[in-house]
């Protein structure tokens, strides 16, 4: 594996053989994020709203009387001190948080029926793990974030601080998780 000052001084060879000045950036700095995993979890109610009539009630359509729960996980390197600013979620901008985790992430497959089957969301690793926390109700579409750099919109963009360098964590899909069911 090449270190980030191999890298460095490969780029600097390169552009001193062209006659032109090396200026170290951050953008040229390796990303101590490692992984950005994403989930969803919808919640079913227990008797269909409406009745019998069909999925949704009386006019069949769909209904979504809960909000999609979103689990989102970034690990980075070990050490590294890591906030989160923003999240860009199926093109929704949420302010977000992070809450440090212990790896691995094992949740209840079906959170009705404890104890029977469980799913792994990340698994152990010796490098730090932030959950990322949403807070509702997203404060805007992603176009701004967009002009920058174009997110995911079908997936996630984790807009991250660590000092004064800025980084971004990219998760291309959301995986959907068993639905739970409402109590």
């Amino acid at each position: 594996m090449i270190t980030l000052f191999a890298r460095l001084a490969v780029v600097a060879a390169a552009v001193e053989l062209a006659g032109a000045t090396v200026i170290v950036t951050a953008a040229m700095a390796q990303s101590p994020v490692k992984e950005t995993l994403a989930y969803s979890r919808e919640t079913i109610p227990g008797i269909p709203p409406g009745g019998s009539s069909g999925p949704g009630g009386p006019g069949g359509g769909p209904s979504k009387p809960f909000p999609t729960a979103y689990l989102i996980y970034v690990v980075v390197q070990q050490g590294t001190p890591m906030a989160a600013t923003d999240a860009c979620v199926c093109g929704k901008l949420y302010a977000a948080t992070l809450k440090r985790v212990e790896s691995p992430v094992v949740i209840e497959r079906d959170p009705g029926v404890p104890a029977r089957e469980k799913e792994t969301l990340v698994k152990k690793t010796a490098d730090d793990v932030y959950q990322v926390e949403l807070r509702r109700p997203p404060v805007a579409d992603c176009k701004e974030q967009e002009k920058e750099k174009p997110a995911h919109a079908a997936g996630v963009t984790v807009y991250l601080t660590s000092g004064e360098a800025k980084w971004r964590g990219w998760a291309e899909r959301i995986i959907p998780l068993h639905p739970a069911r409402a109590m």
